[in-house]
């Protein structure tokens, strides 16, 4: 009986937001004969093993020889594997977002692009329609789990707090956070509270003075703050309704498990695409009051590149938490985006057309790629 040989992987992804080291995870799941080495500062490998867990093999140390590289929206990376002659399967969550000036330049690479909807096709680059080797994969979900309900309203803000982020002004972001949290979650917390709704859980990235302050507002045993993937999933298969800011991640997950879901307003300008196209037409999303966010002015930015783009909404952010009058408006938004009949939510049940066995595909991609490689 022959031994399956395991596979040296290194492994990559930006940490902005958990979704992707979650889809790391989820790919690394059906990988488990590989021994991993995490590419990233000493902080960066650390967090990932953090999430990761006790189930994977991490190698100890760098191995003379790494038989293929996994990398999720990290075209650095991507680029460092391949100078160094390792195959790489790249992964790229948001396609859609790419324009010319950050089309993925790395040669050589398995490109595997997540599916959306087709007819949304036209606000991708041209270079990508007209690439022959792009592998389009269905999202990367974890495996859909019956859902229970009963346990309430579960409130996800996503990834937030991030760290050294290239290209973009990490403490123009992290401040508007801050903002964010003031602006759109302490106001819905108090309009969920005041409407004798029951909050289970407030999931996210949350840094630990504003754990604290959230969980002040809370009853004891409502679950604050950055949760593993598996505990994340048990809530939203135990929850009755989900209210999160437009994470593709998150969205699909819950769209995976037809779970009602209500979109916050965006924290950047993937969020602001991903609430247009994962939600029914005209669904009443919660956007943001013109005098907080000018569109006009953010699609003018869109030749300067996704982060002048994003700098100009976090900029906007920060600015409306420090007008009483534009925090009024947002807190309006939120009530006439809440309250009410929820039904089914704001998303588009046709989009489980686009599968979910994303993780399964690239990690068959990986195993091929890896064995290809001559020992």
């Amino acid at each position: 009986m022959s031994v399956q040989r395991t596979i040296s992987l290194l492994a990559a992804t930006r940490h902005i937001g958990w979704g992707g080291v979650g889809k790391l995870q989820l790919i690394l799941e059906k990988l488990p004969f590989a021994d991993i080495v995490l590419h990233g500062d000493e902080p960066t490998v650390a967090m990932t093993k953090q999430f990761l867990g006790p189930q994977h093999s991490f190698a100890a140390g760098l191995p003379s020889k790494i038989d293929a590289a996994l990398v999720v929206n990290d075209p650095a990376a991507a680029d460092i594997a391949a100078d160094r002659g390792i195959p790489v399967v790249y992964v790229d969550s948001l396609p859609y977002m790419r324009t010319g000036n950050d089309v993925p330049k790395f040669g050589g690479v398995h490109y595997c692009a997540q599916k959306y909807p087709a007819d949304l096709f036209p606000i991708t680059n041209p270079l990508l329609q007209s690439w022959q080797d792009i592998k389009w994969i269905d999202p990367i979900v974890p495996t859909p789990q019956a859902r229970r309900g009963g346990g309430g309203i579960v409130i996800s803000v996503g990834g937030l707090y991030v760290r050294n982020l290239s290209g973009m002004a990490s403490d123009l972001m992290n401040e508007s956070v801050d903002s964010y949290l003031a602006l759109v979650v302490i106001p819905l917390i108090d309009l969920l509270q005041r409407s004798n709704k029951k909050i289970s859980a407030i999931c996210g990235n949350i840094n630990d003075e504003w754990c604290r302050r959230i969980g002040a507002l809370m009853p004891e045993g409502v679950a604050v703050g950055p949760q593993s993937s598996r505990a994340f999933a048990q809530l939203l298969t135990e929850a009755d309704l989900l209210i999160t800011s437009p994470g593709s991640t998150t969205i699909l997950q819950a769209l995976s498990i037809d779970l009602p879901t209500l979109l916050l307003p965006p924290q950047n300008r993937s969020q602001l695409v991903n609430a247009d196209i994962f939600s029914k037409r005209d669904a009443p999303i919660m956007r943001w009051p013109e005098s907080v966010l000018d569109l006009e002015q953010l699609r003018q930015m869109r030749e300067n590149g996704l982060s002048a783009e994003n700098n100009y909404i976090y900029a906007s952010i920060v600015a409306a938490s420090r007008s009483a009058d534009q925090s009024g408006r947002v807190a309006d938004v939120i009530h006439d985006g809440v309250v009410g009949d929820h039904g089914e939510g704001v998303l588009d049940s046709a989009l489980h057309s686009l599968g979910i066995a994303g993780a399964e595909q690239v990690a068959r991609l990986v195993e091929e790629v890896a064995r290809a490689t001559p020992l």
